[in-house]
């Protein structure tokens, strides 16, 4: 009788040992979900702002064209004013701003960079990188 006892108060600290250790993994993993979904949130605000800032149509010359192609036509001819004046309103206007409160960092590159505004980031999100016909936009959300 006692050892059929002693049997069953053991199966049942098993049992207790086993829940609490499920609810110890279910805590853990549910505070790495969080973080995996802000990383994953800003990741897509990232290339959602990149990809929005390459169709906005910029008026040049009484003529309106998208933002992109006035960034082909600075990698190949080398003059980016219009486009890092153009870059610098829409990312940092207070008014029609992406980006006026906080840091990021774009990069326009063909054989070398080209126009580099914001800020040098210690840890970033960065978007996947805008590919043109002669080079690339790159951009990040400091963090």
């Amino acid at each position: 009788m006692k050892r059929g006892q002693g049997e069953i108060i053991g199966l049942v600290v098993v049992v207790l040992l086993l829940v609490f250790a499920l609810i110890f993994f279910v805590k853990i993993k549910s505070s790495d979900d969080e973080n995996e979904s802000r990383l994953i949130r800003s990741n897509l605000r990232a290339n959602s702002a990149l990809n929005a800032l390459m169709k906005v149509h910029v008026e040049d010359d009484d003529e309106k064209r998208q933002m992109k192609d006035l960034i082909e036509e600075c990698i190949l001819t080398n003059n980016c004013d219009d486009v890092s004046s153009n870059l610098m309103y829409y990312l940092e206007d207070p008014t029609q701003g992406i980006f006026t409160n906080e840091k990021y960092r774009l990069i326009v590159s063909g054989d070398h960079d080209l126009v580099s505004l914001g800020n040098d980031c210690k840890s970033s999100i960065s978007a996947s990188p805008f590919i043109l016909r002669n080079g690339k936009v790159e951009f990040k959300i400091c963090t």
